[in-house]
């Protein structure tokens, strides 16, 4: 494998896409890096953890900003060819193509309520609909728990994904590293526009109580890669207590990134 690369794409009209069908067999106006990125996902989450299909895509792929990793693949189509003297008649040929090999997802507020625990899911409790829909989500007050008070607004890291065959070799941290880094970059990127929204549909009241990032992010983790995502600085919430999601026991972790001052 030669040095990984990453591709971003940010919220997408993903009008169209069919989640009964593969990526390979979506329409054209699907942007390739998130064709990309679901790939990866079906290959880890479908056919390696037998989530189904059908649950893979959800309402918030088009609102999510999404990182894809890719390999470059050399592949060798012809071997070098020598005559009688040993002279080279031909050279050895080789194609080099990149290959997805890890994605990331990071899902903007709001959010639906934080999962309860001792419930089970078939589907990512934080997802808004497995039908994707135009329609803004409420802002709503939460339970608090024990690193959120219920109300302050926060984005999701999920959908972490990396091909069997390339795991641990750091693609995951890349990956993990590469949102973060992100988001302390572009701090209002996902705050709420008065104009385009109101402040009642927001659920404020003054200018204060306007829904503003301020660096709280969340995971649903997997029980069995907790650790890993403790290593990058999450803690468990003890208060949102445990959960399945499609057959796999899950735990809420939360980290508060310091944001990087924007210019006015």
């Amino acid at each position: 494998m030669g040095t990984p690369f990453i591709a971003f794409i940010g919220p997408t009209n993903l009008d169209g896409y069919d989640r009964k069908l593969p990526p390979s067999k979506q329409p054209g106006n699907i942007p390739k890096t998130f064709l990309d990125a679901m790939e990866v996902r079906e290959e880890v989450f479908v056919q390696e953890q037998g989530v189904p299909l059908d649950n893979e895509f959800d309402a918030d792929d088009a609102r999510a900003c999404h990182w894809v990793v890719y390999a470059s693949i050399n592949t060798k189509t012809a071997s070098e060819r020598q005559d009688a003297d040993g002279n080279i008649v031909s050279a050895k040929q080789s194609i080099t193509t990149s290959k997805p090999i890890g994605t990331i997802r990071l899902v903007p507020f709001p959010h639906p309520p934080h999962p309860e625990p001792g419930s089970s899911y078939t589907a990512d409790a934080l997802e808004t609909s497995s039908n994707p829909s135009t329609a803004p989500l409420p802002y709503i007050v939460d339970r608090p728990t024990t690193y959120h008070d219920g109300s302050e607004p926060y984005i999701k890291l999920g959908r972490i994904a990396v091909v069997k065959e390339f795991r641990g070799s750091g693609i995951s941290k890349l990956l993990a590293s590469a949102a973060m880094s992100w988001a302390q970059q572009n701090p209002t990127y996902f705050n709420p526009s008065i104009k385009n929204m109101g402040m009642e549909k927001m659920g404020a009241l003054l200018l204060d109580e306007i829904p503003v990032w301020k660096g709280l992010i969340c995971v649903h983790a997997q029980e069995q890669v907790a650790k890993a995502w403790a290593k990058w600085g999450f803690k468990v919430d003890e208060g949102m207590g445990t959960w399945i999601e499609e057959g796999i026991n899950h735990v809420g972790m939360f980290q508060r990134l310091n944001l990087v001052k924007q210019e006015s």
